[in-house]
C-alpha cells in the first residue's frame, strides 16, 4: 500500500467525500456533502496546507488523511490540522493508519511545517501511541473530544 498525494488521484475525491461525509457529518452538521467535496478538492492545489494524502494500491483508494488550516470553530488559534484520517473497513488493523499518519508528518516536516493538530472523539490511545500529546478536552457539537498536538522540529 502506498500513500500518494490527491493530486495524482483526483478521480478519487467524490469517494473520499461520501466516506468522510458518513463518518463525520454528526461533528460538522452545517456541512452538505457538496461542503465535503469543496474541502477535498482544495487540496488539489499543490500547497502545503490544505493537502490530502491517499491510500492506494493497485485495487483502488483504501483511505486519506487531509492536513487542513482550520478544524474546529472553537480553538482558531491552533493549526494546522490533521483532519479526516480514514481507513476503508475492509483494510482497518493492518497499520495503514499509523503509515498515512507517519508519510502524512513527514511530508509536513519536508514543507517546513513544525506543529500539527488534531481532535479526536475516541482515538486518543492509537495517537498517543504516534507521538502525539493531549493538549485539551472540551465538548465539541455535542462530543466528548480530544485536542492533541504533534511537534514536527527535527
Amino acid at each position: 500500500m502506498r500513500v500518494e498525494n490527491l493530486i495524482e488521484h483526483p478521480q478519487a475525491l467524490d469517494q473520499l467525500a461520501h466516506w468522510h461525509y458518513a463518518e463525520w457529518h454528526y461533528l460538522y452538521p452545517e456541512q452538505s456533502l457538496q461542503d465535503f467535496a469543496d474541502d477535498l478538492e482544495r487540496s488539489l492545489r499543490g500547497a502545503p496546507v490544505p493537502a490530502t494524502w491517499v491510500l492506494v494500491d493497485e485495487e483502488g483508494i483504501w483511505g486519506s488523511a487531509s492536513v487542513i488550516e482550520q478544524d474546529m470553530s472553537t480553538n482558531q488559534h491552533l493549526g494546522p490540522w490533521l483532519a479526516s484520517v480514514y481507513v476503508h473497513p475492509d483494510k482497518r488493523g493492518r497499520g495503514l493508519g499509523r503509515q498515512l499518519i507517519s508519510t502524512i508528518a513527514q511530508q509536513c516536516r519536508q514543507s517546513g511545517l513544525t506543529d500539527l493538530y488534531l481532535f479526536t472523539p475516541g482515538q486518543e490511545k492509537f495517537y498517543l501511541g504516534l507521538g502525539w500529546k493531549q493538549i485539551q478536552r472540551e465538548t465539541y457539537q455535542g462530543e466528548a473530544v480530544t485536542i492533541m498536538h504533534l511537534g514536527l522540529q527535527a
